[in-house]
């Protein structure tokens, strides 16, 4: 049995390696959680089941499905296969490893705790008569149970503590993914002090600065990828972020390149020791990781804002609409400046047009409206879709400037018609970058930008598309995006349910005909057996957008 359990932890730490692994160095120019941790994984219990955790789970959730030709990381995983694969409950090791990982996880932090209390201990002694120090007792101090038992370091423990919210991000358990998420926050900000809380899965952290030294390439390539997570967190539970973006110094210390006035310097200097090693790649990886801070720095606004309108019988709570516009604005900036001094590196590296494009790679024909966008380097093509992301977002929670609400009607239906535009155009360029078949570490960090572009476009064939780049997704690669697809289809039927009783206005007061679809029997009669074939659901107004695997009763 042991050895049966033993081959079972190789095959998953070979899977994690070309999988969860590759996913998670995407913006890091080592290959820290693909090479490092199956490597530290062979001594470090901790480790190894979390990591066997979170490939267990991905081979659960991609296991039935038929994975994606033409992919790099599926060929690798190809190369090795585990003999009784199919015989196995990947979904049962998934759970026993996680909780495993948990176990050892907590015997850690209470090791942690121990630790710091008689290194306090120490230093109390010290400072009192020396004579006293020869008579402290054996008691006060604690032991590991047994001389075997492998301590973790701090770095370790941290790492461990992003896998498991790793793990739960796989899936969106939204609930486990905030305790793991918040505990991953409280080690990072108090691990420089070695004072770890006994229960970090539970308690929010705190958002005090801390003089944390994140100088290793390991420390960094967690720190990011917690910030990454804690990022996309606060977009999807319209929160704040946990890491506070305005820690200047948490923030260099982990190579952000930005003065005290909280500015982006530019990226090519050599002032920072960070460009030591490979400074032409390295300068890539800062530029990504300068777009999560700000855009850590928008979903705040975004939280604080939506805080601020919620209050009742005080509109935003007296904060002026001049100093939400200047907070708008600064970002604004910020984002222009971000983008003016990219490399080219982050310039598409070809456009393919639809007229170019063969109809055979298409799988409805309606890839056609887009325009293929590839890039070099993933982590530049990952980035960029991130970048158009925040661009959507940003125009979308402008604030009204002094003076635009005494505009005319006209004035301000250009302005809502512009920033349509602009939202869309954006959207188009993520829709375009996903087409160009973007590896899987890529594909997976673009379901936050395909979901922001689907609430701007409104062509049916356009949203066809946006949906089966989701739904691949989860089925070649187990990432969960279910809850974005019935979230779009949600608003786009609330969009059509108000089509249609606009529609019912229209021709009850003006005697006009309605050209809707609902209104056009013929139109849906056309169009019936070519959604059909593409496997979309077409029999009415307001569920015709709605794939095959969505529940009965989650349609209007």
């Amino acid at each position: 049995m042991a050895s049966q359990d033993d081959s079972n932890i190789t095959f998953l730490l070979r899977y994690f390696s070309e999988g969860p692994g590759y996913w998670m160095d995407l913006f890091h120019v080592g290959t820290y959680f693909a090479s490092h941790i199956p490597a530290k994984a062979r001594e470090n219990p901790l480790l190894r089941y979390a990591a066997a955790a979170c490939a267990a789970k991905a081979l659960t959730r991609v296991q039935k499905h038929k994975p994606a030709t033409g992919d790099s990381v599926t060929r690798q995983t190809g190369m090795i296969q585990h003999p009784d694969a199919p015989l196995v409950d990947w979904k049962h090791k998934a759970a026993v490893y996680y909780h495993t990982a948990v176990s050892l996880l907590r015997q850690a932090l209470d090791r942690e705790v121990a630790s710091s209390s008689e290194s306090k201990y120490d230093r109390r002694q010290c400072n009192q008569d020396p004579a006293s120090t020869s008579d402290r007792s054996a008691p006060r101090r604690r032991r590991t149970p047994s001389s075997t038992s492998f301590v973790s370091s701090a770095e370790e423990i941290l790492t461990a503590t992003v896998l498991l919210c790793f793990y739960e991000f796989l899936d969106t358990s939204v609930s486990e993914w905030k305790k793991h998420m918040n505990g991953a926050a409280s080690l990072l900000l108090l691990s420089q002090k070695k004072v770890v809380p006994s229960r970090p899965l539970v308690t929010k952290p705190s958002m005090h600065s801390t003089s944390s030294k994140l100088a290793s390439r390991a420390r960094r390539a967690v720190f990011w990828n917690l910030a990454r997570q804690d990022m996309l967190a606060a977009f999807i539970n319209k929160t704040s972020t946990r890491l506070d973006t305005e820690d200047l110094t948490l923030w260099r210390e982990a190579g952000l390149m930005i003065s005290e006035q909280a500015q982006i310097m530019p990226s090519n200097t050599t002032a920072s020791g960070y460009f030591r090693e490979g400074a032409a790649v390295a300068r890539e990886e800062v530029i990504c990781n300068t777009l999560v801070w700000l855009m850590a720095k928008l979903a705040n606004f975004m939280a604080t804002d939506d805080e601020i309108s919620d209050k009742v019988g005080t509109p935003r709570s007296g904060i002026s609409q001049r100093t939400l516009f200047d907070q708008w604005f600064s970002l604004r900036k910020q984002f222009q400046l971000w983008h003016k001094r990219l490399p080219i590196t982050f310039t598409p590296s070809g456009r393919v047009a639809s007229s170019h494009r063969s109809a055979q790679i298409s799988n409805d024909g309606n890839d056609s409206m887009f325009t293929e966008i590839w890039y070099l380097i993933p982590m530049c093509a990952s980035t960029m879709q991130a970048y158009h992301m925040s661009q959507i977002l940003l125009f979308m929670n402008r604030p009204y400037e002094s003076g635009v609400a005494r505009d005319t009607v006209v004035a301000r239906m250009n302005y809502y018609q512009s920033v349509q535009a602009i939202c869309q155009s954006h959207s188009r360029e993520i829709v375009g970058i996903s087409l160009a078949r973007a590896d899987k570490a890529v594909r997976i960090h673009s379901v936050e930008p395909l979901f922001t572009a689907g609430q701007c476009l409104s062509d049916e064939r356009e949203r066809r598309v946006i949906l089966r780049l989701l739904q691949d997704i989860e089925s070649d690669i187990g990432w969960a995006t279910d809850y974005r697809v019935r979230r779009l289809v949600k608003e786009w039927q609330r969009e059509e349910l108000e089509g249609a009783v606009l529609c019912h206005m229209v021709t009850s007061f003006g005697r006009l005909p309605c050209w809707c679809t609902q209104c056009m029997p013929s139109v849906n009669a056309h169009a019936a057996p070519k959604q059909a074939s593409q496997n979309y659901y077409f029999r009415a107004h307001n569920d015709r957008y709605l794939p095959p695997q969505v529940p009965v009763e989650m349609r209007l």
